[in-house]
């Protein structure tokens, strides 16, 4: 009861957060909801406002069940009017093939190596003579020449194009891309040729926006002008501004498997240094009348500047939320509690955007900062050390174990693996980052005094360099990480049920939670006791959709055979991306590749035909072009053509009599397209991976 009154945001965010939740994974129109928030808000109001009922049922159990109730039934609501593809004019609603829309930018491009993708806001679709006024946003990909690396934020163009559906994961355990975009009510994408796109003026869009994405192109000038280039540059500007274009997957990948990753998106930390700055500089004005309250404008005020001008991600309008609520308080001499301002911060944010509760970013941050405000005092009282330098390392090794208690289950479901040496990589990439921020900051200041600028640059580039070499140097270090940890989000709720349940028990020290622990740990091992023996059990085969590659993966228990050409199997991204995160799901501990015969006691390759326990197959590809050599038809279970032989499929009857044809990625769409036409004229089964995704067959 006492934490429901010193922190009312957590009762109230609770019922918020389940209707948003419900929205987004059951979306559906509630009949008259608007008309029944109205009436249950009118009651509220009427018992809140009026002592007679306050005294007789403000505690009572139907004015809770009605609180709840309005706040789920309102996020709810929201949920679905946020949500852009519902809404009636919506552009897809009126397209059909390729049109002429008229289109906004709505941020920066991306810097891709040969594209540039954008976000546009569709305002408007040609329909005959006619143009029809409409919302929505869809995803853009031009060209990089020197005309679109001209564009910027709010632009207006004129564009020629077919709008279609972001496809879905073309593989088994394939990140969700559409998903994602999903959750940034982009829906649809486009290829645009450089024809096809006409510049046609500026619009100002939102000003702030304008004058940040101006300010932080300035401000990236700095850098480049004092010769930061490379992955200084890359690390240096998503330290400092968010500018993540020139950061390459190598170095994301290195700062990932050493648990630094949060380095390079501008999050609490950054915001944290910010404040601490400037709050610094600031406290002369403590003399003045009314300077606590000056001084929270100003530091407000320099807070959003900051979020602004780092593109206002959900990590930095966290912590810009709750930073300006702590300095509320504080300009009114207030205690504040910190879990009431988590819960104030995150119901604010989710009125704007009920989404961002999906983002991966936004959920660590909250789950990261509740970790270290409620686990980090009880580890740092571990021990007590006189000598501060070992004082401030246990400090932030505090911080770490904290942080990392708080989100290692989030971190096995969304990255699949867990960094062994965050306690030392921590120790590095905290005070460095925290410096070279600060040398960033005075760079920008001084930037108009070359002699002091000169100097602050070479600092800021030797700590970047340092910072990149540390993490580099940790990630080779054996054992970094371990990967291929896969956990369900049910599993992922009882991780986090098992962890405060446990801390519960260490505060409490009471039978009951105890109890609870004990039965959570049962419940997970049971899990994976469950998921183990299914994995046991497995036998399945899968032709992936790789562009420009065949790609067959033999999959028996926990063991696997991936059959393919020596380019992608030594290319370890491509096998990352598309590949890897299915075996990791299915719990594979043992993979083979292969681009040749093979014989095991499951599977059986000899010159392209296949034996994979009782199904039979066989690969015709280019190198074994198609060549009638048998009398009688071979019967086979699947047939599969790669690498673009030249055949007719009415030539392979003379030769087998397959059940059905599989057409692999690795062939072109013109080719495709020719023999589903000469299958269905000669009502022959097929399967084309490319137009529908990875085949995956399970036996």
């Amino acid at each position: 009861m006492y934490i429901w009154n010193k922190a009312p945001f957590i009762r109230l965010i609770l019922p918020f957060l389940f209707g948003i939740l419900i929205a987004i994974y059951f979306p559906f129109q509630i009949k008259f909801s608007l008309f029944i928030i109205i009436i249950m808000a009118f009651i509220l109001a009427i018992v809140m406002l009026f002592p007679i009922f306050t005294s007789s049922y403000r505690k009572s159990w139907w004015f809770g069940l009605l609180v709840n109730g309005s706040l789920f039934l309102f996020s709810f609501q929201l949920t679905i009017l946020k949500t852009e593809k519902f809404s009636d004019n919506h552009f897809s609603k009126y397209t059909n093939g390729t049109q002429l829309a008229y289109c906004r930018l709505t941020e920066q491009y991306l810097e891709k190596e040969k594209s540039l993708k954008v976000i546009v806001q569709v305002q408007a679709i040609k329909q005959g003579k006619n143009w029809k006024n409409t919302s929505g946003k869809a995803m853009l990909f031009f060209k990089k020449d020197s005309l679109s690396l001209k564009l910027k934020y709010g632009d207006q163009l004129f564009i020629n194009a077919n709008l279609n559906d972001i496809p879905p994961p073309q593989n088994p355990g394939e990140f969700n891309y559409k998903r994602f975009l999903q959750f940034h009510n982009v829906y649809n994408q486009a290829y645009i040729k450089n024809a096809d796109w006409v510049y046609c003026g500026e619009n100002k869009g939102n000003y702030l926006l304008k004058k940040s994405y101006k300010l932080r192109n300035n401000l990236l000038e700095i850098l480049t002008e004092n010769n930061l280039y490379g992955l200084e540059f890359a690390v240096g500007s998503a330290l400092l501004l968010g500018y993540v274009d020139k950061l390459d997957a190598d170095i994301i990948s290195a700062y990932a498997s050493t648990g630094a990753l949060h380095i390079l998106s501008v999050s609490g930390l950054h915001v944290a240094i910010i404040y601490i700055v400037f709050n610094w500089l600031l406290s002369f004005l403590l003399r003045f009348k009314y300077g606590n309250i000056i001084r929270a404008i100003i530091l407000i005020l320099l807070l959003w500047s900051y979020a602004t001008l780092t593109g206002l991600s959900p990590s930095v309008l966290r912590a810009a939320t709750m930073f300006s609520f702590i300095i509320i308080a504080k300009a009114y001499f207030r205690n504040t509690n910190i879990y009431n301002t988590l819960a104030a911060s995150a119901f604010l944010l989710l009125l704007f955007n009920p989404y961002f509760i999906m983002d991966v970013g936004f959920q660590l941050s909250y789950i990261a900062v509740i970790g270290i405000i409620y686990i980090q005092p009880k580890i740092y009282d571990w021990f007590e050390l006189d000598n501060w330098l070992l004082d401030q390392i246990w400090k932030i090794t505090s911080v770490s174990i904290a942080a990392q208690i708080a989100t290692f289950p989030l971190g096995f479901y969304y990255f699949n693996q867990f960094p062994n040496y965050f306690l030392f990589s921590n120790l590095i990439v905290i005070p460095i980052s925290t410096a070279i921020i600060y040398l960033g900051i005075a760079l920008f200041t001084f930037a108009k005094f070359s002699l002091i600028t000169s100097y602050l640059a070479m600092g800021f580039g030797f700590g970047v360099w340092f910072l990149n070499q540390s993490v580099n140097a940790i990630e080779k270090w054996p054992y970094a990480v371990i990967q291929g940890i896969s956990i369900t989000a049910f599993e992922t709720f009882l991780l986090y049920l098992f962890i405060a349940a446990l801390l519960i028990y260490f505060s409490t020290r009471k039978f009951i939670s105890l109890l609870m622990v004990f039965i959570l740990f049962i419940t997970i091992l049971s899990s994976q006791l469950i998921e183990q023996f299914n994995q046991y059990q497995q036998k399945s085969f899968v032709i992936y959709n790789i562009p420009k590659t065949s790609a067959i993966d033999f999959i028996s228990a926990k063991s696997n055979i991936l059959l393919t050409d020596t380019a992608f199997a030594k290319n370890e991204k491509a096998l990352l991306y598309r590949v890897k995160h299915n075996l990791w799901n299915l719990g594979i501990n043992n993979t083979k590749i292969i681009s040749e015969n093979i014989k095991t006691n499951y599977l059986s390759i000899n010159n392209n035909f296949i034996q994979f326990y009782d199904l039979r197959m066989t690969k015709i590809n280019a190198i074994n072009n198609f060549k009638i050599v048998a009398k009688d038809p071979i019967h086979l279970d699947y047939l599969i053509i790669s690498e673009n032989p030249k055949l007719q499929i009415s030539e392979i009857f003379k030769q087998y009599n397959a059940r059905i044809i599989v057409f692999d990625s690795s062939n072109s769409i013109y080719n495709i397209r020719k023999w589903k036409t000469e299958c269905k004229l000669l009502n022959q089964a097929y399967y084309s991976v490319v137009d529908s995704g990875a085949l995956i067959v399970s036996l």
